[in-house]
Parts: structure tokens; sequence; C-alpha cells
């Protein structure tokens, strides 16, 4: 039962660390109890102590997201994470359940296309507990019968309401569009055929390969010491298997030579229109660059480029936005916006415009301060929590960006120039690789004849 849902701050902070970068170093009172070690058993390990309140959050990161679905068993990922909560040891899910409510415990897994991620929180007195249930559900996980049965029909159900959401369709046609044949196409949650094919078998394995020491890394802040998590480490999750697991980094993906268009037909007020294409990992030597290009075209709100031209001065959407998520295999770039089925022809040519603005003009000083100003100072704003704390520092851990990452950003970010923006832009804003879906009441093909417009019943494969 995977009950777990971000908060609106929280999606901030993934979309700024996970997604798109990761701003201002917090705090020195809070660096400073940064603490990390490997266990006996290969779990890293990361604790931020904070004794103001008692309580404590732990994130956990491990290989094993929708990325390593088998083909034809889309959502195996998603599924696995979802019965994470679902029992464990000699517990049923009901008496799990119960166990956790009882102690005011919070613990769920998700899936991304990287991780899969469980999220645990507690009150300090009941840690001991907290990491017992933890325990139960990595190292004895039920997977009873009934439960997988009711997580199919959940499942399912789920899949077939998601038709009709507009924003849902167009996700779920964009990314085949942008990444062909590489795993990142596949959906996170599957179709209604996929599901129909995953066996419980392939949830127990899929859970044994995803957790392993070796290949998780463990974030914990608030009022615990390293003492005593050491103790709970030892005696709850001792026995995680010290083999790495056999999921591998995935292949960098391609960006789709040819760019296209397609619409999906639905009855709505409003058409809404996704555009992608590849973008960059991690590694790449462009992410400052690439943080400060997508600030300043469409994720800074109401001062980005897209919203003053799209919305600002012509009225077409009430927001347009930009981001981009610096997957292991390298992410997309995205931008999404709803308006009127009339304008949004209108919007698309403004946008591609802004886009070929960005690649052929050179930024000026002041908007390009103005941008590093903005990053570089709002981020310790959204580090005021445990939960962000735990999350911001799990990320940090699992994708290897050092201990002083946090410290050093402010400053590569300051380091950006006029040209870099420009050079980037020209890298990954090609408008001949641009895919692009709309879902909405029928629209005009696009005069100059570059785009295709297919009509689909945007359903799952």
């Amino acid at each position: 039962m995977n009950a777990h849902r971000f908060h609106p701050w929280l999606w901030i902070i993934l979309l700024w660390l996970g997604w798109v970068t990761v701003v201002e170093a917090a705090p020195a009172r809070e660096r400073e109890k940064v603490q990390t070690w490997v266990a006996e058993n290969g779990l890293q390990v990361i604790l931020i102590e904070n004794h103001v309140n008692p309580m404590a959050e732990v994130r956990i990161l491990a290989h094993g997201g929708s990325v390593h679905d088998p083909e034809g068993r889309e959502g195996l990922a998603s599924l696995t994470a979802w019965m994470f909560n679902e029992g464990g040891g000699e517990l049923d899910s009901s008496a799990f359940q119960e166990r956790l409510h009882y102690y005011g415990i919070s613990m769920a897994a998700d899936v991304g296309s990287d991780p899969i991620e469980i999220h645990l929180t507690s009150l300090s007195a009941h840690l001991d507990e907290a990491f017992a249930r933890l325990g139960d559900a990595l190292l004895r996980p039920r997977f009873d019968r009934a439960d997988f049965e009711r997580a199919l029909r959940e499942r399912s159900a789920e899949l077939i309401k998601s038709e009709e959401d507009p924003a849902y369709r167009a996700a779920r046609a964009l990314t085949p569009m942008v990444y062909g044949a590489h795993p990142y196409a596949r959906p996170t949650k599957g179709t209604l055929e996929s599901v129909k094919r995953i066996e419980l078998a392939d949830i127990r394995n899929h859970h044994a390969a995803t957790f392993r020491a070796p290949g998780m890394v463990m974030a914990v802040a608030g009022d615990i010491t390293r003492e005593r998590l050491e103790a709970y480490l030892n005696q709850h999750l001792g026995k995680l298997p010290r083999e790495p697991g056999p999921f591998a980094t995935p292949p960098k993906a391609k960006p789709v030579e040819k760019g296209a268009e397609t619409h999906i037909e639905m009855d709505q007020p409003q058409t809404t229109v996704r555009m992608g294409v590849v973008a960059i990992d991690r590694e790449d030597a462009d992410f400052y660059a690439l943080t400060v290009m997508n600030q300043m075209l469409g994720g800074g709100g109401l001062t980005s480029r897209l919203n003053q031209v799209v919305r600002e001065e012509r009225g077409l959407a009430y927001g347009i936005f930009s981001g981009f998520s610096p997957l292991a295999g390298r992410g997309p770039f995205t931008i999404s916006t709803e308006t009127k089925t009339e304008s949004a022809r209108e919007a698309i040519a403004l946008i591609r415009a802004e886009l070929k603005r960005m690649m052929d003009e050179t930024i000026t000083t002041e908007e390009l301060r103005d941008v590093q100003r903005y990053l570089t100072g709002s981020f310790p704003l959204h580090l005021d929590g445990l939960d962000k704390l735990a999350e911001t520092w799990c990320r940090i851990g699992f994708y290897q960006r050092g201990l002083d990452y946090l410290d050093t950003w402010p400053d590569k970010i300051r380091a950006v120039t006029q040209e870099d923006v420009q050079r980037v832009a020209r890298r990954i804003l090609n408008l001949d690789r641009l895919q692009t879906v709309t879902v909405g009441k029928t629209v005009k093909p696009v005069p100059d004849g570059q785009t295709k417009e297919t009509a689909q019943d945007g359903k799952p494969d």
C-alpha cells in the first residue's frame, strides 16, 4: 500500500536537487553535524543530527527503479514499491499497518526512473520499533497472494482512471517520442497489458535484487546520535545482503534524430501541451550552465522568459514551466503548459520562438546576474525541515555528489557565463529534434509543415 504522497515543497526540492539542480548551501550549523560512514555490510549511511524536535526522518535510495523493468512487464518496480509496507516477518499487512499506526510511524516506498526510495518518519522514542519494522519490510517481506492481487486491482483501476487526465496522457505519449527504444521510454507504472503479465515471483525477485546493502544509501536527519543509529542498523539491518545487485547503470540515451508532433483527441476545454528532448546526466560538464539557462527560460515562475511571453504578454496560459531531470542515463528537458484550444498553435509557435531566441541571442549581463542571485540565495528557505534534509542528503549520497556539493554549488553557478548559457541552449534546445504532444480537441497543423500531427486514442500500448 503505497500511501505516501509528496507535498508541494518536497517536489520543489526534488526538482532543484534531483531533477534540475541543487542550490545554496545549508546553514553551517547543519553542515557541521553531517556524519557519513559505510556500515560493515556495505550500506552507506549519512546522519544529520538535529535534536530540536523529538523525531527523525529516514530516507533510503536503492538501485531498482523503473528503468530496470523487464520488457513486457513494465510497472514491476512500481508494484514492488507499492507492496513494500504490506507486511513483514510475523505481521501480515493488516497487523503491520496497525503496528505502524499505533506508534505513529509513517513508512512507504516510491519509485523513480533510476531508484526506489523508502520514506520513514518516527518520533525518536519509537525509532527502535520503526527500524524493526523497516528490517521486516527489507529482509522478511510477506508478499502474500491476497495483497498482491489487491495491488494488481488497484493499479489497473489507477491506470484506467489516469486515461481521464490529459497531463498523464501527454506525458505518457511524450516519453517514448523523446527516448525511442531506450528503457526510459517505458511507462513507470506500466500499462494495463504489462501489469497483467507481472507475477508474484517477479515482485519477490525484484525486491531481492534491489535491496542489497552495497547499492543502498540511507540518510537520517533528526533526534538520534550515531551510536544509537549504529545500534539499530546492526540489530535490524545487519543481515542485508552484502553482494552487489544486478542492476547496471542505464545506457546513455541518444537524442532522436527528427522531431515530431502527436495530437491526442480528448474532449477538454483546454489543450495540454508537452514538449521535450533528451538532455544530460549529473556528471555532464554543462549541468550548471543548463541549470541557469532553464531558470531563465521557464523555471523561474512569473519572471521566466516563457512566462513573460506566453502568460503576461499574450494571456494564453495561467502558467508555463520548463525543467530537466539529470537521470543517470541522461534525463529529459521538458516544457509544459495548458492553453485554450484555439490558441494552442500560437502558444507552440511562441515557445519555439523563445527557444530559438535563447540559442541565437546572447543574454544580458543583468539577466544572468539576476538568475544567479536567485538560485544561490533561495536554497536555505527550502532546507528548514528534517524531511527536506534527509531527502537532499540521501540524493547527494546516492548520486555521489560529494560532501562538499552544497558548499561548492554556489560558486559553480556564479561561474556560468553568458557564452555558457548560449552554448548549452544550442546543444539542448534543438528545434529539429523537439518532440511535441498536444492533448485536447483537434488543432490545426503547423503552417510550415515541419511537424507531423497524428491522431491517437492515447491508450497505453
